[in-house]
């Protein structure tokens, strides 16, 4: 007796089903899918406990005949595909011939389709190894496909599902991924008889994202549009600020069907690079079309993975893409200011600054002011439009007077005001410490706070050569105007600076640290760092892994204006460092530099370990929270910063200034309702 056996028709569908049917989310997919290619305008999903009860897909597409039906859940038959050459031209979204016949292998399955030109309908019904034959039905034009007791004759899969609350969500997701790029297809999905979703056709995908993740993601988002070189890309992509600490909210879909691709991935996370914390994953909704010829489709059961002819024009153009995006785009965080209870339209205050009690101005109830004030957006409960308008006015006028005359607080000033004192020692500077003439860092010294050793930044004049100092400002409105003669620094920290629709908080070090980086980049793109000799070489201790290191990197070492050698067993001497680095910041950046190259777990690319070393080096260069620092200090570093492009990130993510506008300075007032 032969060894090898022929397996029986319904052995194979289930290994099939074992494949392509994991959940009833699988199911969903497929079934949808279907639909599409069918020509649907309206697709209906009706679920009960969570698919495992009942999975019900009503379309009104083209339908099928009754010799089609009785063909459809046969194994490997399709209308997708006639040759081996259509393989190569696929635009459908199946073509395997697997979803139905694995499906009826594991659940009971209906089937009633009517063509539109027909005078009734058709069902089959398979269970498992028991087939009905096509008899006539009754429905409408289109196609209902049932599936009841899904694994009902694999028990062991059913053992792996989980409760119907986890499976609705999976087969959510699935809706997801198919709806948010068809957008023009109605859908609609209950579960126990409960709408969960109604998703009208749409012409933007924007719209089906505020369906799925709501209003405020989906207008944070930034449109991406780019065609060449045969690749087309559409779709959106959010700011660094709506990051996540997963990669879950990242849909890339392929001439409309979604897939999951590591090229694409790592495009985009190259091009955030610098914007926000590596750790963090970007939300992005991109829609690629490209000749079907150009990608290979057949590689996976499911369709989620595909293989490329020209991956890396793939990844260049994705990656260009996005970059040529952000130049222009403003990625300055607002700052959000928590709405109270008393934030209220009903609790607003007059403008003319009685005390009269809430809702008193019209001499209505809370709920007529309120009304009152959806009627003028942005006014006062006693205002018109034109009155709001001057109010705003006086506040940016009263808001400059003040930054204009802002001296520091005084010890006797606290006093005098009741604000106490306290021990200098319990905290790291003077609390109120605001200003920023030259007599900042004896203000320091009183303190008691001992500040960072650094070299100044150079003041207007005297500014060392550089190559951002011929640079012309960044177009577009990327970066908001500031006015000069208003920026304060405050707390020895932060910069405040008035803007034309309100104010502007700047990290001091986190703006240098971009200054810095941009500087260094284009003076590595234009040959070696300039380094300096150390009049005595420095000795660090290192490991025998980071020995290793040195040496496989002395290249790229020395291009950045390092000379290391051996000295001695477990050290290395320090002959010559980057001129930007200050002596008593170069041991500080050699180790950490080391341990950092050390701790990689792959080789990296030429490219990303400059970029990341660059940014190591502009972070130790830079000035340090606490350093205190003189008004032409803070005038050099704000004429650079309409020069460098993404200043609104540090190199590693962090961003550089928060911005509150006049309109939540007005709400945290009572000055206005909202």
């Amino acid at each position: 007796m032969p060894q090898i056996q022929v397996l029986p028709d319904l052995l194979v569908n289930k290994i099939a089903a074992g494949e392509v049917i994991e959940r009833p989310a699988s199911v969903v997919k497929e079934l949808v899918e279907n639909s599409i290619d069918a020509g649907a305008s309206r697709i209906e999903i009706a679920v009960e406990n969570g698919g495992q009860k009942l999975i019900r897909i009503t379309d009104d597409g083209a339908g099928m005949d009754p010799e089609d039906l009785a063909l459809s859940i046969r194994p490997h038959a399709t209308s997708k595909i006639r040759r081996e050459e259509d393989l190569f031209a696929i635009q459908t979204m199946g073509f395997r011939g697997e979803a139905l016949p694995s499906i009826g292998a594991v659940s009971q399955l209906r089937i009633v389709s009517r063509r539109r030109d027909s005078d009734c309908a058709h069902e089959i019904r398979i269970a498992g190894d028991a087939l009905e034959p096509v008899r006539v039905s009754s429905g409408p034009p289109g196609t209902t496909v049932e599936v009841r007791q899904l694994f009902f004759n694999v028990p062991a899969r059913q053992k792996f599902l989980r409760t119907a609350q986890t499976e609705i969500g999976h087969i959510t997701e699935q809706l997801a991924r198919i709806a948010l790029v068809h957008t023009r297809i109605e859908f609609r999905l209950t579960h126990n008889g409960r709408l969960v979703h109604h998703l009208r056709p749409a012409e933007a995908m924007r719209s089906r994202i505020g369906d799925f993740y709501g209003r405020e993601m989906a207008d944070a988002l930034i449109e991406i549009s780019r065609e060449e070189r045969g690749l087309r890309i559409n779709g959106y992509v959010a700011p660094p600020t709506h990051s996540r600490s997963a990669a879950k909210w990242q849909y890339l879909f392929l001439n409309g069907r979604f897939i999951r691709d590591r090229f694409v991935s790592h495009a985009v996370k190259e091009a955030y690079r610098g914007l926000m914390d590596p750790n963090r994953h970007p939300v992005f909704f991109l829609a690629l079309t490209i000749d079907p010829a150009n990608v290979d489709v057949n590689v996976h059961p499911t369709k989620s993975e595909v293989r490329w002819r020209d991956s890396n024009m793939l990844y260049s153009q994705v990656l260009s893409a996005l970059r040529d995006r952000f130049l222009n785009a403003d990625f300055t965080p607002t700052l959000s200011l928590a709405r109270s209870e008393s934030d209220s339209p009903a609790n607003a205050l007059p403008d003319d600054g009685s005390d009269a009690e809430p809702g008193a101005a019209t001499g209505a109830s809370p709920e007529g002011a309120a009304t009152n004030l959806s009627n003028a957006s942005n006014a006062g409960l006693d205002a018109d439009d034109e009155d709001a308008e001057a109010r705003r006015r006086r506040i940016r006028e009263s808001m400059a007077e003040f930054f204009k005359r802002a001296r520091p607080v005084t010890g006797a000033d606290r006093a005098s005001r009741g604000y106490g004192t306290s021990r200098e020692e319990d905290r790291p500077y003077a609390a109120g410490s605001v200003g920023t003439s030259s007599g900042s860092s004896e203000r320091g010294r009183a303190s008691g706070y001992a500040a960072t050793p650094r070299a100044p930044l150079p003041a207007p004049g005297t500014i060392q050569p550089s190559l951002l100092d011929d640079a012309e400002p960044i177009p577009g409105d990327s970066i908001d105007a500031v006015n000069p003669d208003s920026v304060i620094q405050l707390h020895r920290c932060y910069l405040v600076a008035e803007t034309r629709d309100g104010l502007m908080i700047i990290d001091q070090h986190a703006l240098h640290e971009r200054i810095l980086f941009e500087q260094l980049s284009k003076e590595f793109s234009q040959g070696p760092l300039e380094s300096q000799r150390l009049l005595l070489p420095e000795i660090v201790d290192v490991s025998p892994d980071q020995v290793a290191v040195i040496e496989s990197h002395e290249d790229t070492l020395r291009q950045l204006g390092l000379e290391l050698t051996a000295y001695g067993p477990g050290a290395i001497a320090i002959h010559a460092a980057p001129s930007v680095l200050k002596p008593e910041r170069t041991r500080e950046f050699v180790r950490d530099m080391l341990d950092r190259l050390a701790d990689r777990q792959a080789p990296a690319s030429t490219e990303l370990l400059t970029n990341d070393l660059l940014a190591m080096m502009a972070c130790k260069a830079a000035v340090k929270a606490g350093d205190p620092l003189s008004q032409e200090e803070i005038a050099a570093l704000m004429a650079q910063r309409p020069k460098v492009e993404r200043s609104t990130n540090c190199p590693h993510g962090r961003p550089t200034s928060l911005r509150l506008t006049v309109a939540d300075l007005e709400r945290q007032f009572k000055r206005t309702g909202f």
